[in-house]
């Protein structure tokens, strides 16, 4: 069985030099470091993106969310796009030599569509409640079943998991997870990120 991934993806509250700090140190262990910072103009993001680099985070190891031209300009390792974004064939015209293109869907026919035109991995959610979407009803585990099963590229599951919920995700059918505070606002990020590494990795050895 392919290796199970780990997204970590910005909450959007932390000083670059200190997002850059924790990157640094958790890197290695993860699938994908997201630059995430929606409140944060195209100019700050990609400053924010050299302090990654400069910490020594290899540029195939960050994705960037939104500003397709910053991610092609550095070569990243992959995009990151909204679900409202417009077909992939066009945005993949000016996105040559990033290596994955994904995005947010918030249903099976999304799924679906974007599969067809060519995403390399989809993140699905809120699968559990979660502060960052308080109020909103999540889409629970049968819902993620429902995506997971109807295309065959990957599906990261993202809201509310923890270490303990890993194993629920993908017994659903989900490809990894995507996490954001249970990393960034952890006492010991490396300790957190480890955590999540082992509830992936005892699903592929078992």
């Amino acid at each position: 069985m392919p290796e199970h991934e780990l997204h970590v993806i910005s909450n959007g509250k932390l000083a670059w030099a200190e997002l850059a700090a924790i990157a640094a140190e958790i890197h290695p262990y993860v699938t994908a470091i997201h630059i995430r910072e929606k409140t944060r103009s195209m100019d700050e993001n990609y400053i924010g993106l050299q302090f990654l680099l400069d910490k020594g985070i290899p540029a195939n190891r960050i994705y960037m969310n939104g500003f397709p031209w910053i991610a092609a300009a550095e070569k990243l390792g992959g995009l990151h796009l909204p679900g409202r974004s417009p077909a992939l064939p066009t945005i993949k015209n000016s996105c040559e030599g990033v290596q994955r293109i994904g995005l947010s869907i918030h249903s099976k026919e999304e799924a679906q569509l974007r599969e067809e035109e060519g995403a390399d991995y989809l993140l699905y959610g809120h699968i559990f409640e979660t502060r960052s979407k308080e109020g909103a009803e999540p889409r629970k585990l049968h819902q993620l079943q429902n995506v997971a099963g109807c295309v065959s590229i990957p599906v990261i599951a993202i809201g509310g998991i923890t270490p303990g919920r890993v194993q629920s995700v993908l017994d659903a059918g989900a490809s990894g997870v995507a996490v954001m505070s249970g990393i960034w606002e952890a006492a010991d990020p490396v300790a957190a990120v480890l955590a999540y590494k082992r509830g992936l990795e005892r699903t592929e050895v078992s």
